[in-house]
């Protein structure tokens, strides 16, 4: 399912089919602000000034949002997951994860034109999902590191 609509909680709640409690609305209300994606940590933080919800609830939360297909789950190179909506305005895309600084930055969608034909050519299978997740130094945390190797050679 794709939601192409996606600027209000309760209407992508409605257009999911998912009944609306105050948590469901508070934890989707943060996604949709979202402009990366964001971990359960996050959630948890601005949730404070929200609402009072567990980790465990946040979790369950993001389940059903994800078994619904609103959103999508994108696991980094240091195994915290992270979360974004699930959009026609939001496709699906590669990610950038810093080893250094943790930052989770989104990418220019990809065309996958040809990886359907490639696979599905073999043995007949059906591609539902494609990840890219790219990790590395980010720019300041490169640039950091430069400067930190050369205040000992001198």
């Amino acid at each position: 399912m794709t939601i192409s609509r996606h600027k209000d909680a309760l209407l992508t709640l409605e257009d999911a089919g998912i009944s609306k409690t105050s948590q469901r609305l508070a934890v989707m209300s943060i996604l949709l602000s979202a402009t990366t994606p964001v971990s359960v940590n996050t959630i948890r933080q601005d949730l404070k000034t929200i609402a009072r919800i567990d980790k465990v609830t946040v979790y369950r939360i993001l389940s059903l949002f994800k078994q619904h297909g609103i959103i999508r789950e994108i696991p980094s190179a240091t195994g915290t997951s992270y979360f974004e909506m699930a959009t026609a305005d939001n496709p699906q895309h590669p990610h950038f994860n810093c080893r250094s600084c943790g930052a989770f930055i989104c990418l220019k969608p990809l065309p996958f034109t040809e990886a359907p034909e490639v696979i599905l050519s073999k043995d007949n299978s059906i591609i539902d999902h494609i990840d890219i997740n790219i990790s590395g130094l980010c720019a300041v945390c490169r640039k950091s590191n430069k400067l930190q190797g050369t205040i000992g050679q001198k």
